[in-house]
């Protein structure tokens, strides 16, 4: 293991105690020179899907990596982004020292129901659907991606 990757550890859990303050992404692609409009309806449909991909390009070049995108409209996904993920605090791993993923429907705990009923609506397939209705849980219906963007994600082959 680094020392560089030794030491961002040891940041995060001074992080999690509660003894150091992170790095609030919005922020940290601002003082990049990165103009990212808090308000999309300055933006139309055009504008918009390239400057969210010029911000999800920006988030991989730090370390932040996006999955389970393609529920949401562009509009949706950069809305979220700035009025939210993105306002977080953190702590961005050092220049090409891994990555810290957004995974909108993370598989392994702390899943709000909302989650899980995107994840099974979307993108589960049939054996995890069933695996859901037999264990009792209720089944969404199936319903199509409005996107299909996830694939072209980067860090997507990690």
């Amino acid at each position: 293991m680094s020392n560089d990757l030794i030491t961002h550890l040891e940041k995060l859990d001074r992080f999690y105690e509660g003894e150091v303050d992170g790095d609030v992404p919005l922020d940290v692609l601002r003082d990049r020179g990165m103009e990212i409009p808090d308000d999309d309806a300055s933006l139309d449909d055009e504008q918009l899907h390239a400057k969210l991909w010029e911000v999800i390009e920006a988030m991989a070049a730090m370390g932040m990596i996006l999955t389970d995108t393609d529920h949401l409209t562009d509009r949706e996904l950069y809305r979220y982004l700035v009025k939210d993920a993105l306002l977080e605090e953190t702590v961005l791993p050092a220049e090409g020292d891994g990555f810290c993923g957004f995974d909108f429907l993370s598989p392994i705990g702390g899943c709000s129901e909302e989650d899980v009923r995107i994840q099974l609506a979307y993108y589960a397939d049939d054996e995890e659907r069933e695996a859901w209705q037999r264990e009792g849980g209720e089944l969404p219906p199936r319903r199509e991606r409005v996107a299909d963007r996830d694939r072209l994600l980067p860090g997507t082959g990690l």
